[in-house]
This record gives structure tokens, C-alpha cells and sequence, in this order.
């Protein structure tokens, strides 16, 4: 992480704490106009109106620090349904679930959270259990029912 996405992560999480909500992540893209989105969630799932709260006070905040030089726009939003999974707190919060792991190595695992540790993820297939520790993880996502 940079320091202008620490940086926005220290100014978004006690905002989103005072709301109710947890930072999920924090992500800058560059360009002519640069897009600072704050993903956050709640037990249950974040509301328009706790996101649209977030926002305003958030902004205030950006435009007194002023970390972010040139023009930008802030973005608060949910994980969505296709969130990335990326820490054992992500695995956790999802045990039971179905899963899709891409590896570092290409190979591709899916079956349902079984354990979570704190270096790795058990994920039980029809073929049996895999362990998978979280260093090999390039991408891991839940498989929606539909």
C-alpha cells in the first residue's frame, strides 16, 4: 500500500467506525481525473444512505487534509457481491460459502470454507479437503448461486 492509500485508510476508518461500518479497502486509480473509492461494509450490508453519510463527511475531511493532489473523485461503496476474498477475516466471515481460489501458480481450486487459520484456508471439495496458506492466493472469490 502506498502512503496516499495509508493515508486516505487513516483519514475513511474512523469516519466509517462512527457509522457502524468497517473499511474493506481503499483504491486510487490515476488518471486525468483520479477516482478514490472507499469500500466499506457492515453486518448485514452497508445502506445508500450510510454510504452517501460517509461520503459527505469524508469529503470534508479530503478537502482540509488535501492528500490527494489534483482532481478526483470520492467514491464510497459496498464490496458488492463479487467481493475479492484477501484476508482471514474475509475467509471467516464467509465460512460455509462456496469459494473460487486462483493460485499464484495459475491452478484454480473451488469448494466450501471449512477452517480458517491464521496463515491458511481449508477448503473442502467433493475430492476432499485442500489446504490453501494465503501467500498463494492471487485471487479468491465467492461462487454466487446463480
Amino acid at each position: 500500500m502506498n502512503d496516499l492509500e495509508e493515508r486516505l485508510r487513516s483519514l475513511a476508518e474512523p469516519v466509517l467506525t462512527r457509522h457502524g461500518a468497517a473499511l474493506v479497502d481503499v483504491q486510487v486509480r490515476r488518471g486525468r481525473t483520479q477516482l478514490v473509492r472507499i469500500v466499506a461494509d457492515q453486518p448485514g450490508g452497508i445502506t445508500l444512505d450510510v454510504c452517501a453519510r460517509v461520503s459527505q463527511e469524508l469529503s470534508r475531511m479530503l478537502d482540509v487534509d488535501d492528500p490527494i493532489q489534483g482532481r478526483y473523485t470520492l467514491e464510497v461503496t459496498s464490496p458488492g457481491l463479487d467481493r475479492p476474498l484477501r484476508t482471514e477475516a474475509d475467509f471467516r466471515k464467509h465460512a460455509g460459502a462456496k469459494v473460487k481460489v486462483v493460485l499464484a501458480s495459475g491452478r484454480h481450486e473451488e469448494g466450501t470454507v471449512d477452517d480458517v487459520k491464521s496463515d491458511r484456508v481449508r477448503l473442502m471439495r467433493a475430492s476432499g479437503a485442500v489446504e490453501v496458506p494465503y501467500v498463494d492466493i492471487a485471487k479468491a472469490t465467492l461462487v454466487l448461486p446463480w
